[in-house]
Formats: structure tokens, C-alpha cells, sequence
């Protein structure tokens, strides 16, 4: 292994400087979008994907783990957007990210609070085997 001739810093300046910026609006946007996405696909395959619609065991089987997939994809867009939260990178103020992540972890049925304690732990000795809060050996 041969460590990279450039650093950090090299990294972050190639990226544009609006790519740093936080902004609240556009993340409650993707929050709706997501939002609508789960409901969408709820409806959608609880109206339709039905004995009386889809008379096939085997492809109402199939239907229905692409809901689970669907739903799952659209429910970890939450998840995303609620780690972002509690690393304060969802909006400038700390209140908005903490309410936002609180509501959305709530939804996902996962403390929010001490997931983020935890997780601030977790990145201040991220590999190291004594002081790491993940599952170790």
C-alpha cells in the first residue's frame, strides 16, 4: 500500500463550493419526495396488486417483494436525509436539524437521540478496535 499523493484538502477543493452549501428547503423537498413515494407505491400496490386484480399467487409473490424493495429504497432516502440530520449537515441550524431528525428516525422507528450520541462516538475513533462503537470480534 502506497498512501496518495494528494490530501484531504486537494479533495474538497476540486468540489464546487455550492455543493458545501446547506439548505433546509431543498431538503424538506426531498423529504416530500420521498413521502409521496412511499404513499404512492402503499396505494398503488394496496388497491391493485389484489386477489381480484392480479388472480396469480406466483406474480402477486413477485409484486409484492418489488413493494418491499420500492418501499424499502424510498424509506432509506428518509434514513439518509435523517443521518444527515444529526450530523448537522441538513440545515445551518442545529434545532432544525435536531426536530427533523428527531421526526424522521422517530417514523423509522429508531431513537434518534442517542443513535446520534452513539454515532458521533462511532466517527471520533472510526477503525480503532478498543474505542469504536461497532460490533467487534
Amino acid at each position: 500500500f502506497t498512501p496518495p499523493d494528494f490530501t484531504i484538502k486537494d479533495i474538497r477543493d476540486a468540489i464546487p463550493k455550492h455543493c458545501f452549501e446547506r439548505s433546509a428547503l431543498k431538503g424538506y423537498a426531498y423529504i416530500l419526495r420521498d413521502v409521496v413515494c412511499l404513499a404512492s407505491t402503499f396505494y398503488l400496490f394496496h388497491n391493485f396488486v389484489t386477489p381480484e386484480n392480479v388472480p396469480s399467487t406466483p406474480l402477486r409473490f413477485v409484486l409484492w417483494g418489488i413493494y418491499t424493495a420500492l418501499q424499502g429504497l424510498f424509506g432509506t432516502g428518509l434514513w439518509v436525509i435523517a443521518h444527515e440530520c444529526g450530523h448537522g449537515a441538513f440545515s445551518t441550524s442545529t434545532f432544525i436539524n435536531d426536530l427533523t431528525g428527531w421526526v424522521l428516525h422517530s417514523a423509522l422507528l429508531v431513537p434518534y437521540f442517542s443513535w446520534k450520541f452513539s454515532h458521533s462516538a462511532h466517527h471520533k475513533a472510526t477503525g480503532h478496535m478498543e474505542r469504536d462503537m461497532v460490533f467487534l470480534p
